[in-house]
């Protein structure tokens, strides 16, 4: 493995602890800003990784694809008069988009797509109240960095040996989410609040559902085990519990729900209109021999630049110009997707 590679992944595993440290000082009275900050650091030095090994130029080109690569530069001029000129490297939006292609269905694409535009947020905030309502997805983007560690680069990168669980108590039974528009508008975090929302309500079940997406757990405590050497904790899933165990565990305060689907918003612009994981289905049912790959990209890319109108954009939170977005596709893209396909064989 080359040397920048193996750098960039000690900086992956660096930042990610520094995250989780910081989080996990009891004196830090303000959590998520700190973590999220480095927790992005880390995501994106992964993915500068992932792109240099798989032999993917992760740097912004000054020309289009096709030609002999020149790349944008920036420059740093240090005190001594001295210039420091480097590449100019892909953002954690750019490396998403590059990652993922279009699949904005994954739930840990979301889970980053979530902390990342929170981050732009927060910076300039102080709301310690907001940690308790965002800890789920934070404890999600520790957990899927590990995996994609151990599955992109194996077991020797992984950051198992370092980490811990994490002692959190609440004791502010507060909710920011819930508060007042009177209480949010004190601490300067409507805005914050409303991006949380929508960005939530615009994700489907099965996303809302996935620990990738958002880990959460229930700690109760139990009557000490015999062997002075077993574990102080372990995790069962809810969906492993028999219906005489769930009885009990609501019997002691503890319950147990499951998440409803919260729809996105009614917006008469996307009735009768795909998302893109429905756009990909639909072609994988009418269209013989299609491939999820760089050629369907390309063509859907150079449909929708001729025909702009296939394709409308939502804002995820309406109120914020900076806010998300998300695409949906006129039915009638599959058709011209489809003759594309036979023009090309």
């Amino acid at each position: 493995m080359k040397r920048e590679v193996k750098q960039l992944l000690q900086k992956t595993k660096d930042s990610a602890l520094l995250a989780i440290e910081y989080y996990n000082k009891p004196a830090v009275s303000f959590k998520s800003e700190g973590f999220i900050v480095m927790m992005c650091i880390a995501w994106t030095s992964f993915f500068h990784a992932y792109f240099l090994k798989n032999k993917i130029k992760p740097w912004y080109r000054k020309q289009e694809k096709g030609k002999r690569a020149r790349f944008e530069t920036i420059t740093e001029k240090l005190p001594d008069g001295k210039v420091i000129k480097d590449k100019k490297w892909w953002e954690l939006e750019k490396c998403l988009r590059e990652f993922y292609k279009g699949n904005n269905n994954d739930p840990v694409f979301n889970n980053l797509k979530f902390l990342s535009g929170l981050r732009n947020l927060i910076v300039h905030r102080n709301l310690p109240e907001l940690d308790a309502s965002i800890y789920a997805e934070c404890q999600a983007c520790v957990i899927n960095l590990n995996e994609y560690l151990k599955k992109y680069f194996g077991q020797k990168y992984n950051l198992d040996q370092f980490l811990s669980f994490s002692l959190q108590i609440f004791s502010n039974p507060k909710n920011i989410i819930e508060a007042s528009k009177h209480e949010l508008k004190k601490k300067n975090a409507i805005e914050i609040v409303d991006f949380i929302k929508s960005f939530r309500s615009s994700l489907n079940t099965n996303i809302l559902e996935s620990p990738q997406y958002s880990f959460k757990a229930v700690l109760i405590q139990v009557k000490n085990h015999e062997s002075k050497d077993a574990l102080a904790l372990r995790f069962i899933s809810e969906k492993d519990l028999t219906e005489e165990q769930k009885e009990q565990l609501k019997n002691i305060g503890v319950v147990l729900i499951k998440e409803k689907e919260i729809k996105v918003p009614e917006d008469e612009h996307i009735m009768d209109k795909l998302t893109y994981q429905e756009l990909i289905n639909q072609c994988i049912k009418e269209i013989p021999n299609f491939k999820l790959n760089k050629k369907f990209h390309q063509i859907r890319k150079n449909i929708i630049t001729s025909n702009p109108n296939l394709i409308y954009q939502r804002k995820l939170d309406p109120k914020n110009v900076k806010s998300l977005k998300k695409n949906f596709y006129d039915k009638r893209i599959i058709e011209l997707i489809e003759k594309e396909y036979n023009e090309s064989n």
